[in-house]
């Protein structure tokens, strides 16, 4: 199991993430390409484990530890290169993190085959596959864009006639483009928070009222 198809594109997926977190301060194309090619592999782990009847709940791990670590690890490195940012970057990490693991423990005690799924509404939608890769894509594209921008501004994009801005470079205008998804990621993050935390509490309260 350690060597299923999906599983090897998970290590190589932390393999590049590690290679451009070493040199994300000092060689800003090294990093994007590496951080761009570890998240371009996850699209493909999944559909390599449904594809060969190789999904495994140690695939899972790996491909959920591997997401929150990329994304906490990249804040560390915004935090660098923003220090005044600092208290932003790591609400991030913490909200990210407490979100699914609430959920992933949730999910644990209810004895669901799953963690991608919720009482709310929202969250449901959230993880319909089509609105997950969509708006998780735009989310990383987001981070990315905020670490290009600390070193260049990248190509000037001509805008039509009649908008605000008569021009923007390419990396400003992706952070303002996916600014609105990035935003609905973190409000899914804060509502699944609550209400996987409400269902830890009720099992709890049930445990409680059977001693």
């Amino acid at each position: 199991m350690f060597l299923f198809v999906p599983n090897l594109i998970g290590y190589a997926r932390v393999v590049l993430a590690l290679v451009g977190y070493a040199v994300a301060l000092s060689n800003h194309h090294v990093m994007f390409f590496c951080y761009l090619g570890s998240q371009l592999l996850d699209a493909f782990d999944g559909l390599a484990a449904r594809k060969l009847g190789q999904s495994s709940q140690f695939g899972a791990v790996l491909d959920m530890v591997t997401d929150r670590a990329s994304t906490a690890c990249l804040c560390i490195v915004l935090g660098a290169l923003y220090p005044s940012r600092v208290p932003l970057f790591s609400a991030l990490i913490m909200l990210d993190l407490f979100s699914h693991w609430y959920q992933v423990y949730m999910t644990v005690a209810a004895g669901s085959s799953t963690h991608k799924g919720s009482a709310n509404w929202l969250v449901n939608v959230y993880y319909n596959r089509k609105v997950l890769f969509t708006v998780c894509a735009a989310t990383e594209l987001w981070y990315m864009s905020m670490y290009m921008l600390a070193f260049t501004p990248g190509p000037t994009v001509t805008l039509p006639a009649g908008l605000p801005l008569a021009s923007l470079s390419l990396w400003q205008g992706s952070l303002y483009a996916c600014t609105p998804l990035f935003l609905f990621k973190q409000l899914t993050n804060v509502v699944q928070l609550y209400m996987a935390a409400c269902a830890v509490v009720e099992v709890d309260e049930q445990k409680r009222k059977q001693s």
